[in-house]
């Protein structure tokens, strides 16, 4: 309960500061002409561009994973012999590790890559041409990373190394799961809404390719 009320309050307080912002430079209708029709202001474009990326990145799909993988390698202990039909066979030593990592990985759109010829008005009318959403960042915490079998001598740079491919195969996974394709849904969702609500009654996005 704690943790959705968290969440919309951000997305209240985003959305809050993206209004301010977009007034601010006039890509969005003032609250004394809310229902009037602007004229396009063709040489403001790109001053509207440059504050629209002051924004950033746009957050739009957190998933969260955990996985677990294992590494061996050949130790430095005593060989095992094992019998088999064909007689006994010789083993060697061998060291492995098995480790749990839980992350997250953020899929947004970056508007810093919006250029000017991206955004267009007319009266209360708006087209805009968003980019492609990307995987923003993978984030393991230290304590997101347990270590949960360990055979052998590992040191430092072997660890990390396991959890160099752990996060890979989360941010491979989430790809495989669709998120690009959630992120720029949702972000269209999120900004077609929001410029709705603010005074703009024809409003179509787009995703550059």
């Amino acid at each position: 309960m704690r943790r959705s009320l968290f969440k919309y309050s951000l997305l209240v307080l985003l959305i809050m500061f993206a209004f301010y912002l977009l007034q601010k430079i006039d890509i969005l209708p003032s609250f004394k002409n809310f229902f009037v029709s602007q004229p396009v202001i063709i040489e403001n474009t790109p001053i509207i561009v440059t504050e629209i990326n002051t924004l950033a990145q746009l957050i739009t799909v957190t998933y969260a994973d955990e996985l677990v993988m294992d590494d061996a390698k050949a130790g430095k202990g005593i060989p095992s012999l094992i019998t088999t039909g064909a007689g006994v066979m010789i083993v060697p030593a061998t060291d492995k590790i098995v480790m749990i990592g839980r992350g997250k990985v953020v899929a947004g759109i970056d508007l810093k890559s919006l250029r000017k010829e991206d955004v267009s008005t007319l009266g209360d009318s708006i087209h805009l041409i968003l980019p492609p959403a990307k995987i923003l960042q993978t984030i393991i915490n230290p304590s997101g990373f347990e270590i949960f079998d360990e055979k052998g001598e590992w040191d430092e740079r072997a660890v990390t190394k396991l959890k160099v491919k752990i996060k890979d195969e989360i941010t491979r996974r989430a790809l495989q799961n669709d998120i690009l394709k959630k992120s720029e849904d949702r972000g269209i969702n999120i900004i077609e809404t929001f410029l709705k609500n603010t005074g703009y009654r024809k409003v179509k996005i787009a995703i550059s390719r």
